[in-house]
């Protein structure tokens, strides 16, 4: 019996898989950043609207310039900030942010859902284990209206996006699509990419020196750090199993720009990191997706060959391919072929030892 167990002891060792696992250290009950976490909560608990199902856009006085959407796609949109409730993308990452914590108005988001059953996005859904195709040029859809609010949805079915524009958020949906089919190295190298665009204060893609607004583009956001890029950054750094080595430098500079006063995320900082304006429901939830650990480490099992992969620093890209050594993982294959011939080998001890055993 001495030798079964030992036997397999070395075989659960060997299947139990790699890197999977959430450390107990970095669990959100015991993060540092556990007051920080539920005031956030509290700040898209505080936003639920129950008549609507869903958490407004933003306290932001809106003020004489009106709602961006006003000065886009629509010039007749007379709705506050707080009268404004997105299906894509506030709706979507308050579901899944909100889930580990208010799993009532999870749940009742979730129901809003069903009611609307809005088309896929083609881009948000690559957070939560769906792959998207390539970015393309989004267009936003009212889909209820009334004198007090109004629902819309934003999709990205429009021409293609310039590949040759690094846009953060566009990289890390692309990363994380890349990752759920079995692109560990693509997907890492991608995440890696976002990450270089890091200069201390702020994520500077694109969108920093455009000058032409595009349609979809928030004019406000134009040259301005926008402070979701970088939980983008993180949330895709956890899933593909990225240790970037100033992780918690940056989850620090995250936290920065929560307000003191409603406890949400700031959207926008300035080149100095110095967070500017009012928070928003999309900021937030995705700060909060970070500490959703289940629904990270579910994600990071869509790959079964991936095992994380420390960075040391420095890190440097070439033509986006990181120049750090990673270690193939041994295939899934192996394991199960050395399982099976060590548990034969077992059975064959067993049975010769009975068989042939002496009897009293």
């Amino acid at each position: 019996m001495k030798l079964l167990s030992l036997i397999l002891l070395v075989c659960l060792m060997m299947i139990a898989p790699a890197g999977h696992a959430i450390d107990p250290s970095n669990h959100a009950f015991a993060t540092e950043y556990y007051e920080n976490i539920q005031r956030a909560v509290g700040y898209l608990a505080g936003h639920y609207v129950r008549d609507v199902g869903l958490i407004f856009e933003s306290e932001d006085p809106t003020g004489p310039a009106g709602h961006w959407l006003k000065r886009t796609e629509y010039p007749s949109y007379h709705w506050l900030y707080n009268q404004t409730f997105w299906l894509y993308s506030d709706g979507l990452l308050s579901l899944y942010a909100l889930s580990p914590w208010r799993s009532d108005i999870a749940e009742a988001i979730s129901e809003t859902y069903r009611k609307y059953n809005p088309p896929p996005s083609g881009k948000f859904e690559a957070l939560f284990g769906i792959p998207v195709g390539p970015d393309r040029l989004a267009r936003d859809v009212i889909v209820n209206q009334t004198k007090e609010f109004v629902v819309l949805y934003r999709i990205h079915d429009g021409p293609l996006g310039d590949p040759r524009i690094p846009y953060t958020d566009s990289i890390i949906y692309g990363a994380l699509s890349a990752y759920y089919q079995g692109g560990t190295l693509t997907a890492r190298s991608e995440v890696l990419r976002a990450a270089s665009l890091w200069n201390g204060t702020c994520s500077v893609d694109y969108s920093i020196h455009q000058q032409e607004l595009w349609p979809g583009n928030a004019p406000s956001d134009i040259g301005w750090c926008a402070n979701m890029k970088l939980a983008l950054t993180l949330y895709g750094a956890k899933v593909v199993g990225v240790k970037l080595p100033n992780f918690a430098e940056l989850e620090a500079h995250l936290w920065s720009m929560q307000d003191p006063e409603t406890g949400g995320i700031i959207t926008l900082s300035n080149g100095h990191g110095v967070p500017s304006g009012s928070s928003n429901c999309e900021t937030t939830a995705l700060t909060l997706l970070l500490y959703n650990d289940a629904l990270i480490e579910r994600l990071s099992r869509q790959n079964t060959s991936a095992q994380p992969v420390h960075v040391t620093p420095p890190v440097h890209i070439r033509d986006n391919v990181p120049m750090t050594e990673t270690v193939m993982p041994p295939q899934t294959l192996a394991y199960t072929v050395i399982l099976l011939l060590v548990l034969i080998v077992t059975g064959v001890l067993i049975y010769s030892r009975r068989r042939f055993a002496p009897i009293c």
